[in-house]
């Protein structure tokens, strides 16, 4: 994995189906030999020199011409007609040479058939294909048995704040549609009802919604469900829900139904005119390797499109590194804690030392915080077929997560993927030592305080006991300054760290504004630090700052960017990037 020949392929097209098998431990990657084009993977290697020569294997096949989605910012309908343009225009040059039928796929240049050893070779030897590897399958988690009633299970809910934000802001997560890949939905679930306004099944091809296994539907009465049984115990109980069936009664379906769903969830009436994907989409699954980069193309064309990748931070506890694509620097990995506030013993940990296996970047040795935030993950209850269900996993904390985002795309829908999770993380309530840990990243998972910062409202202050006056709302800000944080936002933003003496910030503002930087320490380093701050102005477009780093220490930096008004005060949530400064040479 990241060799230089892997780092000349095409952008998106390196190491797409690299451990599909990793998800069932299937195996790492290496090349077959020189003599070929394409790589191959080693678990699908490992099972060609074990097959007989007319056996058939499973294989996704990855080409080599494939999409850069940077080219295509803000022009999601632009983006998924080329997307299925280049797919058309490449795939019948390798396809016509393939006995067995194909799947195909265009999310990412890409397609799954049968082949036998021999023809798996000839595949590799054809300069058109950058990589070969094992379909393997995916696997969820067993389901317990469900229960009569929720009781007073909402306790997840009440946790983060959500009816605070209800009743205090009015959001509800109205018009918002949030996607879930998993085994489906019992949308006939009195919590659920109304809420599923897109399906599709790539297991069995069932035209209405159902949920054979029960982990799908628990994992959408999480982020969706109301209260019409009792406690609520949605997020987002006005929030539609896109669903995929990718997952069989057993929890288990070969990777290609994963990446079909991934694809559907991007254009799920097949238009690209119309913009019906959701924005948000859950994934309450993972797979073993924190830098296999297998699903990274997907999630990379569903940032692209405005889609924010939420996705379980893996149930392996301490010792056991945030998983895969929860660990990529795109995705926002969710943790998983009980009702006393601490993280559950089998959330597994970060942070994350990223290899730059596909050489998209960061560069390799690059720490990455994960997790991003930490959610109710421990004894959630919510809904399993017409009832309610008790569970536990990263994989209940993950819709906590995804109900949130809905509230807040709901506030503010012009807010980019990277700028949400920004939210999260600035807005999260911290947990152990101050700053980010690999327990619990950012801190607990708060709604409230997210949905106040993306709306600019203050929380009231705390009464005294002496006067103890009745509870006042927050105050919103004038029409004014609601108007102008409506029209300004940071997009966009890169750093380059120059001769680790300046940081080289890049980006494009939009709307009016003065830009404010800030360093402070972060991880792996638990202190603070005195902040260094530049500021500067910039008009309406691109800008560049120059961030000196003389004087600091070495370690990992959090640099914010914030848009400000004139009288300081804050315009855009805060872009929040790493900044490693390296120690100097003597």
């Amino acid at each position: 994995m990241g060799s230089g020949q892997d780092r000349s392929r095409a952008r998106h097209g390196r190491h797409f189906a690299a451990a599909l098998a990793a998800i069932c431990l299937a195996g790492s990657l290496g090349p077959v030999g020189a003599a070929f084009a394409a790589e191959v993977g080693e678990g699908l290697t490992a099972r060609m020199g074990t097959a007989e020569p007319d056996a058939r294997l499973p294989v996704i096949v990855t080409l080599e011409q494939q999409v850069d989605a940077d080219r295509y910012d803000g022009r999601p309908a632009a983006l998924l007609r080329e997307l299925r343009a280049t797919a058309s225009d490449t795939q019948a040059q390798v396809t016509d040479d393939v006995s067995e039928p194909v799947r195909r796929f265009w999310l990412v240049n890409a397609f799954a058939t049968s082949a036998t050893p021999g023809e798996i070779r000839d595949l590799a030897a054809n300069p058109e294909v950058a990589r070969i590897d094992l379909d393997a399958p995916v696997r969820t988690a067993a389901v317990p048995a469900p229960l009569a009633s929720p009781g007073d299970g909402g306790w997840g809910v009440r946790a983060i704040g959500a009816p605070s934000v209800w009743s205090e802001l009015g959001l509800t997560g109205a018009g918002v549609r949030v996607g879930e890949i998993d085994t489906g939905v019992e949308a006939g679930n009195a919590e659920l009802a109304g809420r599923v306004v897109a399906w599709h099944d790539f297991i069995a091809g069932g035209p209405e919604p159902y949920d054979d296994n029960g982990h799908g539907t628990h994992v959408a009465g999480t982020i969706a469900g109301s209260a019409a049984l009792g406690s609520p115990i949605g997020v987002a109980p006005g929030a539609q829900l896109v669903v995929a069936k990718a997952l069989d009664a057993q929890g288990v379906a070969p990777g290609s139904a994963l990446l079909a769903a991934a694809q559907w969830m991007t254009d799920p009436d097949g238009n690209p005119a119309t913009a019906d994907y959701p924005s948000i989409v859950n994934n309450s699954w993972y797979s073993s390797d924190a830098n296999n980069t297998w699903f990274r193309p997907m999630v990379q064309a569903w940032v692209a499109l405005g889609i924010v990748p939420v996705f379980a931070a893996g149930n392996g506890g301490v010792g056991t590194p945030v998983t895969s694509p929860a660990s990529y620097p795109e995705s926002i990995a969710v943790g998983a804690t009980d009702q006393a506030g601490a993280v559950a013993d089998f959330s597994s940990r970060g942070p994350i030392v990223w290899q730059n296996a596909d050489g998209l970047g960061p560069a390799a040795g690059t720490v990455l915080a994960k997790p991003d935030v930490v959610a109710p993950g421990v004894d959630v209850v919510s809904t399993v077929g017409a009832g309610f269900g008790a569970y536990s996993g990263t994989s209940m904390a993950a819709p906590h997560v995804s109900g949130t985002l809905a509230l807040l795309r709901q506030a503010r829908p012009d807010l980019s993927p990277a700028q949400l999770g920004d939210v999260l993380r600035a807005t999260a309530t911290d947990l152990g030592p101050a700053g980010f840990d690999g327990d619990s990243g950012a801190g607990a998972l708060n709604a409230l305080a997210a949905a106040r910062s993306v709306l600019g409202v203050t929380a009231a202050a705390p009464a005294t006991a002496a006067s103890a006056p009745a509870p006042v709302a927050a105050a919103a800000p004038a029409p004014a300054a609601r108007a102008a944080r409506r029209h300004v936002s940071l997009r966009g933003v890169r750093v380059r760290i120059l001769r680790g003496r300046v940081a080289l910030v890049r980006g494009r503002l939009i709307g009016t504004a003065r830009l404010r930087a800030s360093l402070r320490l972060g991880a792996p380093v638990q202190a603070a630090h005195a902040d260094k701050a530049r500021f500067t102005s910039a008009r309406h477009g691109r800008f560049t700052l120059r961030v000196p780093l003389r004087g600091l220490g070495p370690g990992r930096y959090r640099l914010s960017l914030v848009a400000v008004a004139r009288d300081g005060s804050l315009l855009s949530a805060p872009v929040v990037r790493a900044v490693l400064v390296p120690r100097r040479r003597r």
